[in-house]
């Protein structure tokens, strides 16, 4: 197993338990998962459980990139071969609310909604402080927050999702 993948795995089983009490809404620990590829797209089964209604948490390889460019001084030295930037995405998709048939979502259903992508929100910043909280024991260098951004409305779903940038080790 690479070392992004077993980064991955911390900080999704951080998620996983921030997701939980005192968590306002939880979202079930079985729905809280690794995923892979370019995107996550929440999916509908044949039997209509829709991911997005029963709540969503995932984590992502989205990059691994080198540190040093080749005009970098430091390039020459070798270090180039010895570090990478790995880039988590971790997020939390929900359902929309639906009203019945005729209405609009009312304001009081979407200060709810706003409510728990904000809970969510500050789960995935406690998840990263959860994993990494100890960088030298991991062998990893210095750990970034990215981008938080919310996503949707997309179908049925709304939620949020933010880059975790971490440094470490080459496999070579």
């Amino acid at each position: 197993m690479t070392q992004a993948l077993s980064l991955a795995q911390l900080l999704v089983g951080c998620l996983a338990t921030q997701l939980q009490n005192p968590h306002p809404w939880p979202v079930p620990p079985e729905r809280v998962m690794l995923r892979a590829g370019q995107q996550v797209i929440p999916l509908l089964s044949s039997t209509g459980e829709d991911e997005c209604c029963l709540g969503l948490g995932y984590v992502r390889i989205a990059s691994v990139q080198g540190v040093r460019d080749v005009t970098d001084r430091m390039a020459a030295s070798g270090c180039f071969m010895a570090e990478r930037t790995l880039t988590l995405e971790m997020g939390v998709y929900r359902c929309m609310p639906t009203p019945d048939a005729g209405a609009i979502v009312s304001a009081t259903e979407w200060d709810t909604l706003a409510a728990k992508l904000d809970a969510d929100w500050k789960a995935m910043e406690a998840a990263v402080c959860c994993a990494f909280s100890d960088p030298d024991s991991l062998r990893i260098g210095p750990v970034a927050v990215g981008l938080y951004e919310p996503v949707g409305p997309d179908a049925n779903c709304l939620g949020g999702r933010m880059t975790v940038n971490i440094v470490m080790e080459a496999c070579c």
